[in-house]
């Protein structure tokens, strides 16, 4: 049976074909309802710690965490995601909010936000990862990089050589980390974690 992974990663292998996903299936990832939540919460408690008044969120699908982190927060995220099909029913569901369908190597456009905010993304942009890391540093200087993540219990093939747990991640970052959180269930094949950290050299 097909499934919207085959769109993402199969095989171990990058596929990348969001838009089509989104055209294919109503609910990628489960984002109407999120069966663990756990990381989603730690990365608005990172906002409200920090006094954190703006973000741009990377990978705003469906606008389901952007709505989540208005409703708590105030802040009105700047969600960009790179399929149209998302934008399009993100702006139908909330229209309150602020989507747009951007690439995240455009990252420098949304300097005056106070956060980056990478929502499940970084498996995608491996290859850009240190080049939007030196983007962070020359334009979001002494701000905020939030990165939610999941992690896979064993069964991880994709992105290894890069890192395998959040100590890997932390580690692999060149900014300061302020905090981190990560957390799983008996029941799950995945870990959700959530770090923030300042961009400043470590």
């Amino acid at each position: 049976m097909e499934s919207y992974h085959d769109y993402v990663i199969k095989d171990g292998q990058f596929v990348g074909k969001f838009d089509e996903m989104y055209r294919k299936f109503d609910n990628p990832w489960t984002q109407v309802q999120q069966p663990n939540p756990y990381a989603r919460q730690a990365g608005i408690l990172h906002l409200q710690k920090y006094g954190i008044r703006s973000v741009v969120e990377c990978g705003s699908g469906l606008g389901y965490y952007s709505d989540m982190i208005h409703r708590n927060t105030g802040i009105v995220p700047k969600g960009i995601d790179i399929s149209p099909t998302a934008v399009e029913k993100a702006k139908t569901l909330f229209p309150h909010l602020d989507f747009r369908v951007d690439l995240v190597q455009n990252l420098r456009d949304y300097r005056d936000c106070e956060a980056v905010l990478f929502a499940e993304i970084t498996w995608y942009v491996l290859p850009d990862l240190d080049s939007l890391f030196q983007e962070m540093f020359t334009h979001f200087a002494g701000k905020y990089f939030i990165n939610n993540l999941v992690f896979y219990k064993g069964t991880q093939k994709y992105g290894t050589e890069y890192f395998t747990s959040l100590r890997e991640f932390i580690d692999y970052v060149p900014f300061k980390m302020l905090a981190y959180c990560e957390a799983t269930t008996a029941e799950d094949s995945t870990i959700e974690t959530s770090s923030i950290f300042r961009i400043e050299p470590k």
